[in-house]
C-alpha cells in the first residue's frame, strides 16, 4: 500500500466528539468513529444539562453567535504558590508520521519556536507488522522519530494498534481490535523500546483511550488491558530499565455497559493489579464546552481532583498519591458543529497550561493538535489545531506560546 493510502486508512481519530450537537450523525472514515450527534461524551451532558444546554443553544442561534462555553464558577483547585517546572509541554500529533521528512522538519521547528519540547504519535503495531510476526516495516516510524530527535524534541510513542493476525478471536474487521495475547503485545512493546531507545526515545505510552470502544474492540475490558500493561511494562523495562512508561490516556466517557468512565476504569485497573506497572498515569481531560477553570461534575478536567471520587483520589487510595498524571491530550474544536470558536479554544488552552504549571502532580501536557485536518463545516474534528488547515496561526497558537513561556 502506498504511503498516502496507508495514512488515509489508518489515521487515528482526532480527539473527542463534542458535547453539544443538534441533529444527524458523523461518519469519520474507515478508521474514525461513527457517533451520534450528542457527541462522544454527550450522554454525560444529556443526563444533567440538556434543558440548560438547549436553552443556551437556541439563544445563541437566535442571536447569531456560535456555541459558547458553559460557565459555572464554583470549586477551585488548590495550586502551588509558584509555577512548577514541567519538562514536557508537547503536541499530540497523529498526522506527523504521514508527512514527508521536509514537512516534518518544518512543523517541528515551528513547534520548538513556541516552546513545545515534545511530540506524541503512534507506534502502531499494525503499520509495522501487518503481515505477521516475522516481518517488519519500520520506514514511516523511523523517519518520524528521526525528524523529532533532529529537532531536539522528546517523543512519547503510543504503543497501540493490533494487526489482524495478533488480534483477539472474533474481532476480524474491527479497526481497533484488542490484542489476543499479552505475551505477543509485550513482545511488540519490547521491540519498539529496544529500537528507539538507541535513538533517544525513553517515553512509551501503553495504548490510547482503552476505556472507549472505538479504541478497544469488541469493547473495553479493564482486566485484559491491565494484563497487557503489566506485561508490556515488564518487557520494556527489561530492554531499557531507564524507560518511562505511561498508562494509556483515559478518555472522558460514561460507564454505560460498553464504555467505562475514566474513574471506573482506573479503579478496575488497580483491582486487576496495575499498581507498579506504570510510571505516570495517562489522562485526556477534555472538558469543552466548559473551560478547565469552570467546575462541572461531568467535566473530565474537574474530575482530575475536584469530584468524589476523582482520578487523584483513586490514585491516592491505591498508594499512588506521589505518582504524576500526564495529560497526553487536551484541546477544543474551534469550529464545526458546536465548535467553541477560536477565542474560546485559545482560552481553554491558556487555562489548561496555567493549571499544569501550578499543579505539582501534573507532569506533562500535550495539546491536541498542531494543525486543523480540514475545513468541513459538518465535522468538528477538523478543527482542533493551533493552525488552520491552510497553515495560518489561530489565536490558540499565540495563546499557547504565551502560556508556556
Amino acid at each position: 500500500m502506498d504511503h498516502t493510502s496507508l495514512t488515509r486508512a489508518r489515521r487515528r481519530p482526532r480527539g473527542p466528539g463534542l458535547f453539544l450537537f443538534l441533529a444527524g450523525w458523523r461518519d469519520h472514515g474507515s478508521h474514525r468513529r461513527v457517533v451520534p450527534v450528542t457527541g462522544r461524551y454527550g450522554d454525560v451532558l444529556e443526563r444533567q444539562f440538556w434543558p440548560l444546554t438547549i436553552g443556551i443553544l437556541i439563544a445563541a442561534l437566535l442571536a447569531g453567535v456560535g456555541v459558547i462555553y458553559l460557565t459555572t464558577p464554583t470549586h477551585t483547585r488548590a495550586r502551588t504558590s509558584a509555577p512548577v517546572p514541567i519538562e514536557h509541554f508537547g503536541i499530540s500529533d497523529p498526522d506527523l508520521i504521514s508527512e514527508t521528512a521536509a514537512v516534518q522538519a518544518s512543523q517541528l521547528a515551528a513547534m520548538r519556536a513556541i516552546g513545545i519540547t515534545s511530540v506524541r504519535f503512534d507506534a502502531d503495531w499494525d503499520w509495522v507488522q501487518p503481515k505477521g510476526p516475522g516481518t517488519f516495516n519500520w520506514t514511516q516510524l523511523d523517519q518520524a522519530v528521526s525528524s523529532a530527535r533532529a529537532a531536539g524534541m522528546s517523543v512519547d510513542l503510543i504503543i497501540d494498534g493490533c494487526p489482524p493476525w495478533a488480534a483477539l478471536a472474533g474481532t476480524t474487521g474491527d479497526p481497533s481490535p484488542q490484542p489476543g495475547s499479552s505475551v505477543q503485545y509485550a513482545t511488540w512493546a519490547a521491540e519498539v523500546a529496544a529500537r528507539y531507545a538507541r535513538k533517544g526515545v525513553s517515553m512509551f505510552e501503553i495504548w490510547n483511550e482503552q476505556n472507549n470502544a472505538i479504541f478497544w474492540q469488541p469493547k473495553p475490558n479493564p482486566a485484559a488491558y491491565t494484563a497487557d500493561l503489566v506485561a508490556a511494562y515488564r518487557a520494556i523495562k527489561t530492554v531499557d530499565p531507564s524507560a518511562f512508561v505511561i498508562s494509556g490516556g483515559l478518555a472522558p466517557e460514561r460507564t454505560n455497559g460498553t464504555n467505562y468512565s475514566a474513574i471506573d476504569f482506573l479503579e478496575a485497573m488497580y483491582a486487576d493489579g496495575a499498581k507498579g506497572s506504570f510510571d505516570a498515569l495517562g489522562y485526556h481531560p477534555y472538558c469543552y464546552p466548559a473551560l478547565p477553570d469552570t467546575y462541572e461534575s461531568w467535566s473530565a478536567w474537574s474530575q482530575l481532583d475536584q469530584t468524589s471520587p476523582s482520578i487523584r483520589s483513586v490514585m491516592t487510595s491505591n498508594g499512588d498519591g506521589g505518582k504524576l498524571i500526564w495529560i497526553t491530550e487536551f484541546g477544543a474544536p474551534s469550529s464545526g458543529p458546536g465548535g467553541v470558536g477560536t477565542a474560546a479554544e485559545a482560552t481553554a488552552l491558556t487555562q489548561a497550561i496555567a493549571d499544569a504549571k501550578t499543579t505539582a502532580w501534573i507532569g506533562a501536557l500535550y495539546v491536541y493538535s498542531w494543525q486543523d485536518e480540514g475545513t468541513d463545516p459538518s465535522n468538528n474534528e477538523d478543527w482542533f489545531g493551533l493552525l488552520t488547515a491552510g497553515g495560518t496561526p489561530k489565536p490558540a497558537y499565540t495563546a499557547v506560546a504565551a502560556a508556556i513561556r
